[in-house]
């Protein structure tokens, strides 16, 4: 009579052990981790030479390109002013390119690093792309002010 009890009480002991070891088991190479947000672009003031160099320095702004792993760049319609240095963050695990076609602006950044670019165009609306993901809609809109 005393089995069933002594059965039942050692399948809960095994029970209880199961979930306690999956409770406080650590990450594991093969497990996929949670997605972190992309920073929000920021524009940064800097400092302006006074010595006449055509444009002169506005600022900064961050492009980030593959937000999540997507094929995508945010913003994707980016104001500036002339003058002003793109920040281009590849926050994804594949390289990207800004590229502006025509105007000798063609960057490309590698996987979790960061690259510059100074924008020195005339003011107007300049479609970029990244040249390896075009095709899949990784584009967008350069304003220049």
């Amino acid at each position: 009579m005393h089995a069933p009890r002594t059965r039942f009480l050692l399948i809960g002991t095994v029970a209880l052990g199961l979930a306690a070891a999956a409770c406080g088991k650590s990450a594991s190479a093969s497990e996929t981790p949670s997605p972190t947000p992309a920073p929000t672009p920021t524009m940064s003031p800097t400092p302006s030479p006074s010595y006449g160099m055509p444009p002169s320095n506005t600022g900064t702004k961050t492009v980030i390109e593959g937000p999540g792993n997507s094929f995508a760049f945010m913003p994707s319609t980016v104001n500036v002013k002339r003058g002003t240095t793109l920040m281009l963050e590849n926050v994804s695990n594949t390289p990207h390119t800004f590229t502006i076609s025509g105007q000798g602006i063609d960057v490309e950044t590698q996987p979790g690093q960061t690259s510059q670019v100074t924008i020195d165009l005339k003011p107007g609306s300049y479609p970029f792309v990244c040249r390896f993901h075009q095709s899949l809609g990784m584009i967008g809109t350069l304003v220049v002010t």
